[in-house]
């Protein structure tokens, strides 16, 4: 009992505070995680948008820097009479530019200079984009070859170029466009600058999803087209979902303006919730300390409690086998369970006195019982008695009702009084026939004078009891026979020719006075 109250409240205490301790956990890493994503998301656009600002500049200053390479040969002469050291040493050796060249209109080489690489522009632009994009002085800009295209040997190393084309400007020189090779080495020293500080991946793809920048150049040639990443697909700006590399990740989209280039900077889930990570194992490493001690707690506390617990739980038992052999229990302690105690020991002693009443009252009540049960006995065989009485006067009065007397030798008197019944019939009948057999009479008569209403049944029970009569040889006279009650009897439309009858007794007694004397002839 003891053990089973201890363990008990030491797990009431584990409990109580483990479930708190729980919920601030989920609560702390449910804040932290929301707090996370959205400083992540605020985080990534600003560093997407930093980064596409620096790509602007880099194209703005390459464009800038052409215009300003064909006004310096618009000015400087007649650049269609260039030769490659003149386009070189006006334009190449002061620029950022790879290679230059000097075109016509209709896309015929007329100059070209080149760095340590070697000459790569072609021949002649017949067909290329750059012939039909320049117009009225506009920048034309063509998309660099996808790091697909480049060798695989050589994509680490290898860095693409895109060209830019302008018209040249001048006295008779409006038929001539100089065009630029620009090296995005730049561009991704600043993919890179961005991935090493701040975790993240940088991408920079054309509108059909062709790969033009990013650090890690040999991975992502050997991974899928990146034309089947969601932002663009779905065109969103923002989205989570599973890069070629295999893993989760937020990816942030922007233009890179004024070119048709796409700049996508992709961040691992695993870096950015990696601070809700630790914050998540601090916690349990917190609650995994605090459950030694509150079970120690719980522990000491459920000892405290068990022994008062099982001192009042022995004193129950011992209640419970032996109400009368109760010593009141005393626990020495200051709280609920004493006062639990003296409530227990003074319901004791009431339940004691409330027993000793009961079984007072229990005897009492027996003894009223047996005094009771014994007047209802008699009563009831005095009640008895008087329906046996009663029994005996009724069968009395019955034979009194229909009394057969003997007035001449083979004549019967039978008067009737009172009420018919179907058992009264019954017996009428059984009477008649027996007197009639035992006196040998020839002659009945039967007075219904103090018959009140003879109504069907009334009629019927004398018609049979005639018919009765008369199978034993004796003839039936109805006397007393009043006007109403004639009347009854035609009214029922009833064959009385079986019985004979007399208003009055005397006459029904000559009538059968004469009947006897045609028998004796």
């Amino acid at each position: 009992m003891r053990a089973r109250v201890r363990q008990r409240v030491t797990w009431i205490i584990l409990l109580a505070a483990l479930l708190p301790l729980l919920a601030v956990w989920a609560i702390a890493l449910t804040i932290s995680y929301r707090a996370q994503q959205r400083s992540a998301q605020n985080q990534q656009v600003a560093l997407t948008n930093l980064a596409a600002e620096d790509y602007r500049r880099f194209v703005l200053n390459s464009m800038d820097e052409l215009r300003g390479a064909a006004e310096t040969l618009g000015n400087n002469g007649n650049p269609s009479q260039l030769s490659d050291l003149q386009l070189g040493s006006q334009v190449l050796f002061g620029s950022s530019f790879s290679e230059v060249g000097v075109y016509s209109l209709n896309g015929e080489r007329i100059a070209v200079a080149a760095r340590l690489r070697g000459v790569r522009m072609p021949e002649s632009l017949a067909g290329s984009p750059l012939l039909q994009m320049v117009q009225n002085r506009q920048v034309a800009i063509e998309n660099p070859a996808p790091l697909q295209a480049l060798s695989l040997p050589l994509a680490p190393s290898e860095v693409p170029h895109f060209r830019m084309a302008l018209p040249i400007l001048g006295n008779a020189n409006a038929q001539l466009i100089l065009v630029a090779d620009i090296s995005m080495d730049r561009i991704w020293e600043t993919t890179s600058r961005i991935e090493s500080a701040a975790q993240m991946r940088v991408l920079v793809v054309n509108q059909q999803g062709q790969l033009i920048s990013a650090a890690n150049t040999q991975a992502l040639i050997e991974n899928q087209d990146l034309s089947s990443l969601p932002l663009l697909q779905t065109g969103n700006s923002i989205e989570t979902y599973r890069s070629p590399f295999g893993e989760e990740v937020l990816g942030v989209r922007t233009s890179l303006d004024p070119t048709d280039w796409i700049l996508i900077v992709e961040r691992p889930l695993e870096v950015i919730y990696s601070n809700v990570q630790t914050l998540a194992i601090s916690l349990l490493i917190v609650i995994g300390i605090a459950l030694p001690i509150v079970a120690a707690i719980g522990w000491y506390v459920g000892r405290r409690l068990a022994l008062p617990v099982q001192k009042l739980y022995a004193s129950v038992t011992r209640f419970t086998d032996d109400p009368n052999a109760y010593t009141p229990v005393h626990l020495n302690t200051r709280d609920e369970l004493a006062s639990l105690g003296e409530a227990f020991n003074t319901m004791v002693v009431g339940l004691n006195a409330s027993q000793t009443r009961l079984s007072k009252m229990n005897e009492e009540l027996e003894t009223l019982v047996v005094t009771r049960t014994g007047e209802l006995n008699q009563a009831l065989a005095e009640v008895q008695a008087q329906n046996l009485e009663q029994e005996r006067l009724l069968e009395t009065v019955r034979r009194l009702s229909m009394p057969t007397i003997p007035i001449t030798k083979h004549m019967l008197v039978m008067p009737l009084v009172g009420e018919f019944s179907a058992n009264r019939a019954g017996d009428i009948n059984a009477t008649l026939l027996k007197s009639i057999e035992q006196q040998q009479a020839k002659v009945v008569i039967m007075d219904i004078t103090g018959v009140p209403v003879v109504d069907q049944s009334v009629a019927r029970a004398l018609i049979s009891a005639s018919h009765a009569a008369q199978l034993l040889g004796a003839r039936v006279i109805l006397a007393g026979i009043r006007p109403d009650m004639a009347e009854t009897l035609v009214n029922l439309q009833l064959d009385l020719s079986v019985i004979d009858t007399e208003a009055t007794l005397a006459q029904a007694f000559s009538r059968g006075t004469e009947y006897l004397q045609k028998r004796r002839r």
